[in-house]
């Protein structure tokens, strides 16, 4: 089965960082990104309140021409409904940091896992609607509203995103439904691997243990401490009677 291929642009100018070599690096049996990123200007006013931006105005400033499967643009302004991602004709999504940057930073969340879920979704929702993104007003159902830490999570209380964005998955249900729409089961088998390595960096994964964990930290740095302290000695003796035999 051929891999999805994505196109991925910025939408206006973005106040963060986002690590682009991260995400045209990334190696999935679903998807391949096509570099370069390119950026394309926000080029007309916002339509709705809140300084929201609607379907047609994003839509229109959207690229027509591309040569990939899926064009996915990235941008920092409110979109329609106040989603994270909406969908345009001719397979193209904006997706939304508005709100979320925020989100995921207060959780210790790198930016990239947002784009990196999105693409995992949208491709497999690409491959179940027979090559092609269904447009918002067409009746599908590949979300679901109950949060499970999955890619397919509706996350209609934005806050909930945090749970699908550190090793997510594809949830069993999710799973049944995309085998009977002909998804191979040893390509889901292989991005269900790839998932978990969407994930927190090692640093933030320890301070989280501690914060949820303190007494057992206590416990484990007590432990280290004592062990180090042991070979410290060890190694002190050894060296002492090593000088002291010349």
């Amino acid at each position: 089965m051929p891999k999805v291929t994505i196109k991925l642009i910025f939408l206006g100018q973005l106040p963060y960082h986002i690590d682009t070599n991260k995400i045209i690096n990334w190696k999935s049996d679903l998807f391949q990104i096509v570099a370069p990123i390119d950026s394309h200007p926000i080029t007309e006013n916002s339509d709705l309140p809140d300084w929201a931006f609607s379907d047609e105005s994003i839509a229109r400033q959207l690229p027509n021409d591309f040569d990939e499967n899926v064009l996915i643009a990235v941008t920092k302004v409110p979109i329609e409904q106040n989603y994270f991602a909406r969908r345009y004709i001719g397979n193209r999504v904006c997706l939304s940091y508005y709100e979320m940057a925020e989100i995921l930073s207060s959780e210790d969340i790198p930016l990239e896992n947002l784009i990196l879920r999105v693409m995992y979704s949208l491709s497999f929702v690409y491959k179940r609607y027979g090559n092609r993104i269904p447009l918002m007003n067409e009746n599908t159902n590949f979300t679901h509203d109950a949060t499970r830490g999955c890619i397919f999570d509706m996350n209609g209380i934005k806050t909930d995103v945090i749970y699908s964005l550190n090793r997510p998955q594809l949830c069993p249900s999710c799973v049944e439904t995309l085998t009977h729409n002909h998804i191979q089961t040893n390509l889901i088998d292989k991005v269900q691997k790839e998932l978990k390595d969407i994930k927190k960096g090692l640093f933030y994964d320890i301070t989280n243990f501690v914060k949820r964990h303190p007494i057992w930290s206590i416990i484990i740095s007590s432990i280290t401490a004592i062990i180090l302290g042991i070979i410290g000695s060890l190694i002190a003796s050894f060296i002492y009677e090593s000088l002291k035999g010349k």
